[in-house]
């Protein structure tokens, strides 16, 4: 099929939060009314739109799917209110890019944007691609400079980019199309912010595996657990892990992976399930991770004290990932 999808009426696609759909007529309206000045920059080459030309654009889309053309474009809708938020594209034959890579954009309108919309998008078109057409990777390109963009790349589960800019000077993020699942393991010590990038994850859509929830639901209020407490919490995680993987949903699995073996673990896990999991380093200074361990007072499960020798201990001995171990995102402070 040459990359290309079975000609069929256009999907509509939802996850129970957002839902996806072709574009009609209808939404013209908001489609205008959402456009601001980051849309214009990063989408529209500098260029407002216009009513005739965004009619003709969207019965344009609604053609691609008719007729078999390389772009399926689908509307954005908050599943609870219908209204439009956002669109999503892929691109089955776009000329630069290798054959069965299709090419996936996405825009949300100002009024949805900061609750992972975007992220569903992408993970829900992901799964049509992997299921209605014969690509093998999709890839997400993005400026260097357009952050907001560049953190549904790495929410979504993709790969690290490839070193130095692609065509046109964007940054290509892959997004491997024939896992069963995505997995990313979020590592860093106590106070980096482990338990809040896991907790965005699961806004947009992923399973949600803590450590530290599992433990504190078990009684546990002082870190860190006996040895054999600590090894059960994770034989009980690593169980979930593997029946989720194998039902296809996609996971995060938040605990500290302080160690290159803890790591390595996991990857040894999912590799007979064909996952390669991606992790996702979060790099907050010393200081400032410090500065967070002090200010706990035990209230929940990501609030845990910690005194400060053992918060010192804990970051004096944390072996951080490298490349080497597999693919890796380094997640700066919030």
């Amino acid at each position: 099929m040459d990359g290309s999808a079975i000609i069929e009426d256009p999907p509509v696609l939802t996850d129970g939060v957002v839902t996806l759909r072709c574009l009609t007529a209808d939404d013209v309206d908001a489609l205008l009314a959402g456009e601001d000045d980051d849309q214009v920059r990063w989408l529209n080459e500098g260029h407002r739109s216009e009513r005739p030309r965004t009619t003709a654009w969207v019965a344009q889309n609604r053609a691609q799917w008719r007729d078999g053309g390389p772009r399926r474009h689908l509307g954005v809708l908050d599943a609870a209110t219908g209204e439009l938020a956002g669109t999503v594209e892929a691109h089955l034959a776009l000329p630069d890019l290798p054959r069965g890579t299709a090419n996936v954009s996405y825009a949300v309108l100002p009024a949805w944007r900061g609750r992972g919309y975007a992220v569903r998008a992408v993970r829900l078109l992901r799964r049509w691609l992997a299921e209605r057409t014969d690509a093998t990777d999709a890839v997400l390109r993005v400026d260097a400079a357009n952050v907001p963009s560049l953190r549904v790349a790495r929410d979504a589960g993709c790969l690290p980019p490839e070193p130095g800019p692609g065509p046109h000077g964007l940054l290509h993020h892959a997004l491997p199309l024939r896992e069963p699942a995505r997995v990313v393991l979020v590592c860093g010590p106590a106070g980096s912010g482990k338990s809040t990038h896991a907790a965005r994850l699961a806004r947009a859509g992923w399973a949600h595996l803590a450590f530290d929830a599992a433990a504190w639901a078990a009684g546990h209020r002082e870190h860190p657990l006996p040895a054999d407490v600590a090894a059960r919490v994770h034989e009980d995680l690593r169980a979930r892990l593997v029946g989720l993987v194998g039902d296809g949903v996609d996971v995060v699995v938040d605990t500290s992976f302080w160690s290159r073996a803890s790591r390595a673990s996991y990857r040894a896990l999912l590799a007979p399930l064909g996952v390669v999991p991606v992790t996702h380093h979060l790099v907050t200074p010393r200081a400032e991770v410090l500065r967070r361990l002090a200010a706990r007072t035990g209230t929940g499960p990501d609030d845990v004290v910690v005194p400060p020798d053992r918060a010192a201990a804990y970051l004096d001995g944390f072996e951080d990932p490298t490349p080497d171990e597999g693919p890796l995102v380094r997640v700066p402070p919030a």
